[in-house]
């Protein structure tokens, strides 16, 4: 159920009111010198081909747009960004584009941190603006399994930020070939505040503009160290079992409202 793969009457016969649209949102950007620029989006769009197989036929799997914001890498060589309005209008125009041939359930899957406020900007603003054709929802993959990624982690709080241990056995698991051997660049970041926070599943209070390039000399931040492929394996299945239970649970969101009368 990959909609790239399919041709025109293969969509016209899908029963679209049964069917969950997952549009994987990512970048293309430094991930240190072991992981390939576009890491968050092969994740992201790893996870929802990964949940559409378990999930046949309920589940189309659009393709990923792969460049997303990531002003704050541009110090890094091979790092590409769109602007923040740029980055909503495309997507406002794929999930256009997706109401228009009928479907009702629509979820921006993001695998970057820096097009988490983006992403829930785009699903609150697009899902006001279909309000009765269609239901928008938008999740971060290291949000929604959070406390199951917690669970498993090897690293204390600083480990998993960037080209880290979550990330990096991510790849291992997913894409072997594409990861080198060069992981010895561990790099715990204290931001000097406990309002800014560089890791993954716990996260900033407040929102603020940090340049990685002040950051972290070689763009890792976390310890890729802990990374193995069995560990990879393990955090996959903990992300792929949390985004299918909420899209069982999503498939019963009515298009108007999720109250209960």
């Amino acid at each position: 159920m990959q909609l790239e793969q399919m041709t025109s009457p293969d969509i016209d016969a899908l029963r679209r009111d049964e069917v969950v649209c997952l549009l994987p949102l990512g970048s293309v950007e430094q991930h240190g010198p072991h992981l390939p620029l576009g890491t968050d989006s092969l994740l992201a769009h790893g996870l929802c081909l990964e949940v559409a197989r378990r999930m046949s036929p309920a589940i189309l799997v659009v393709p990923p747009p792969w460049i997303g914001f990531s002003p704050h890498h541009m110090r890094f060589a091979g790092s590409l960004t769109v602007r923040s309005e740029t980055f909503i209008a495309l997507v406002s125009d794929i999930v256009d584009s997706l109401v228009r041939h009928g479907f009702q359930h629509i979820i921006l899957f993001n695998g970057h941190g820096g097009n988490s406020s983006l992403t829930s900007l785009s699903a609150i603003d697009l899902g006001q603006r279909y309000e009765g054709c269609a239901r928008i929802a938008g999740v971060t993959y290291f949000h929604l399994a959070a406390s199951a990624i917690d669970a498993i982690r090897r690293s204390e709080t600083g480990g998993t930020g960037h080209a880290c241990e979550v990330e990096t056995a991510l790849m291992q698991h997913l894409h072997p070939d594409l990861v080198k051997e060069d992981m010895r660049r561990t790099h715990y970041t204290n931001t000097g505040t406990p309002y800014l926070s560089t890791d993954l599943t716990r996260g900033s209070r407040v929102a603020s503009y940090i340049d990685f390039a002040e950051l972290s000399q070689t763009g890792v931040l976390g310890d890729p160290t802990l990374a193995t492929p069995e560990h990879g394996a393990r955090l996959f299945e903990v992300c792929a079992s949390s985004l299918a239970e909420f899209v069982q649970d999503f498939l019963t969101w009515p298009t108007r409202s999720i109250a209960q009368s």
